[in-house]
């Protein structure tokens, strides 16, 4: 059976929380803060913990190309993302017409990326959604080639990453489907590499090496968000401007927060300052969705509190209670 790892739950309830501040304040609020070392952080820390979960679910298993993509897979990542999403989809529509009815403001929207998972009624973060559809296809060949050849891979998956973002920010096609790019999962090629080397790293004892593995690249990340934040730096040829923060000589600082998070944190604990972040963690697609839809209606400039209680208490519920939505039962 698959050991439970409560850490890895409270890092994405945390990173959750910082998804709601991202999409709560301004470009300059969060500059001003130095958000670019924590709440700006979010997707990193996601992506990286994707790959990390990836790793620890294939350790030690024996894995064969012609059992990646079965029925078995199919339905278990239709149970997890597919479904949840047809729900939201659904009362998006809805949500949509009863706005558009009050307020005479025009919400709803259906175009060709609706079919690529944009919402009716679409709000900041949408793009993630399409990028996650794209890793239920892409993460298994990637975890089949990491357990089989992971130095391989993991120098693969940073080419591929880096031949993408030039062919990208060389491309003017994405000026005009900036969506495209936005969701693009290559993206995170090396995020999601860095999540596989900490899956190797979870069971063994500290290391020093592994420190200093994990804090050089942290370190050259720390300092390349910093000049590329406040306009020292810019990689505009490498990567498109609105995404430079994102990209492979930053995501060294994510996987050192995730790194810290499994260390210092316990596997399991009854502390309610654990336990809380942990069951948002355990909701945090459903809160996700939620706070699309919620940020697709509600102003920006609205109360920090409430932009975050909102999103989180209905997604919550969402969670708790969608077999019961689909089922009529708990």
């Amino acid at each position: 059976m698959k050991r439970h790892f409560q850490q890895i739950d409270v890092i994405k309830g945390v990173a959750i929380l910082a998804v709601l501040l991202l999409h709560s304040f301004t470009r300059q609020q969060l500059e001003d803060s130095y958000a670019v070392y924590h709440i700006w952080q979010a997707v990193p820390l996601f992506m990286v913990v994707m790959g990390l979960n990836l790793g620890i679910s294939v350790q030690g298993k024996e894995q064969r190309l012609g059992q990646l993509y079965t029925r078995k897979y199919f339905t278990k990542k239709a149970a997890r993302i597919f479904v949840p999403f047809l729900i939201i989809f659904i009362a998006s529509i809805l949500a949509g017409l009863l706005w558009e009815a009050v307020t005479q403001e025009k919400v709803l929207e259906f175009n060709g990326y609706t079919w690529l998972g944009v919402l009716p009624v679409t709000g900041r973060g949408n793009y993630f959604i399409t990028l996650l559809l794209q890793s239920v296809l892409l993460l298994p060949i990637m975890g089949y080639g990491f357990a089989r050849a992971p130095v391989i891979t993991t120098a693969l998956l940073v080419l591929l990453e880096i031949a993408f973002q030039l062919w990208a920010s060389s491309y003017s096609y994405f000026d005009a489907n900036n969506y495209l790019y936005d969701a693009a999962f290559p993206r995170y090629f090396s995020a999601v590499a860095f999540g596989f080397w900490l899956s190797r790293l979870l069971g063994e004892p500290f290391k020093g090496r592994h420190f200093i593995f994990l804090g050089s690249a942290a370190f050259v990340a720390i300092v390349v968000l910093y000049l590329l934040v406040y306009d020292v730096l810019s990689v505009e040829y490498l990567v498109r401007p609105e995404w430079q923060l994102q990209q492979p000589l930053t995501f060294g600082y994510a996987a050192m927060l995730v790194w810290l998070g499994l260390k210092l944190l316990p596997s399991t604990s009854s502390a309610i300052w654990l336990q809380l972040p942990a069951e948002l963690g355990k909701a945090s697609y459903h809160i996700f969705l939620v706070q699309v839809v919620y940020f697709g209606l509600a102003d920006q400039d609205l109360p920090v509190t409430i932009n975050l209680l909102l999103p989180v208490s209905l997604g919550y519920l969402f969670f708790k209670y969608e077999k019961t939505l689909l089922f009529g039962k708990v």
